[in-house]
């Protein structure tokens, strides 16, 4: 942690390298481990370096899962003033580099889906907008860790009222959003049969912090 928490806060703040990284998204990490130019990005020089080539699966991973985030991160313009203000704060009080950076970097480290990195990337960039506080960024970045991808557009349709009730879907995943904390519901119907037994038809809607979980994500 040493290492790559400077490297990783100076990647992700200094404009010159945000070409670069966008280079690397598009030409791949087998490109990027071909060609030296791109270890001139100090967090891909101390992930490599970590790593002799980057070769192992754990590397490569952890390598992809950063460029998508410092990728998602820059690529909408945050106010100058705030982002000067941010990184101030942790130039003049190194412990919240290492407790925000350093947690944003076992996040990512820890990410299989691409998309969770994306995610990641876009409530960092509230968090530095001063959107979110840090308590709500651990909120949600932890949701985020424990959401099984395949039921996030489920959230959004609900997000969305395409969706209403579990009639409309699969009322495992719905189970499991609201174990998160994402959505709240109620009974609409339950009908009793003779060989099937009772069967539940519940309203479903997003909560405050599904809300909060929706408008972030699909910044």
């Amino acid at each position: 942690m040493d290492k790559i928490i400077p490297a990783f806060e100076t990647t992700l703040f200094d404009p010159t390298l945000s070409g670069a990284c966008l280079d690397v998204a598009e030409l791949g990490i087998d490109s990027l481990l071909d060609d030296g130019v791109f270890k001139s990005i100090p967090v891909v020089s101390v992930l490599v370096g970590f790593g002799k080539t980057a070769q192992n699966i754990h590397d490569r991973n952890l390598l992809k899962q950063t460029i998508k985030f410092i990728n998602t991160f820059n690529e909408k313009s945050i106010s100058q003033e705030k982002l000067n203000k941010y990184r101030k704060k942790l130039e003049t009080q190194p412990k919240y580099a290492e407790e925000e950076l350093g947690r944003v970097i076992i996040l990512l480290n820890s990410n299989v889906d691409l998309k969770k990195s994306e995610i990641l990337g876009k409530f960092y960039r509230a968090y530095v907008e001063e959107s979110i506080n840090w308590d709500i960024f651990c909120e949600v970045s932890d949701i985020t860790s424990r959401l099984f991808m395949v039921d996030l557009q489920l959230l959004y349709d609900i997000y969305d009222l395409k969706v209403t009730d579990t009639s409309q879907c699969l009322s495992y995943k719905v189970d499991r959003l609201i174990a998160l904390g994402l959505l709240d519901s109620a009974t609409k119907s339950i009908v009793i049969g003779n060989s099937t037994g009772s069967q539940t038809q519940r309203y479903i809607q997003v909560n405050e912090l599904g809300k909060l979980y929706c408008q972030l994500s699909l910044s």
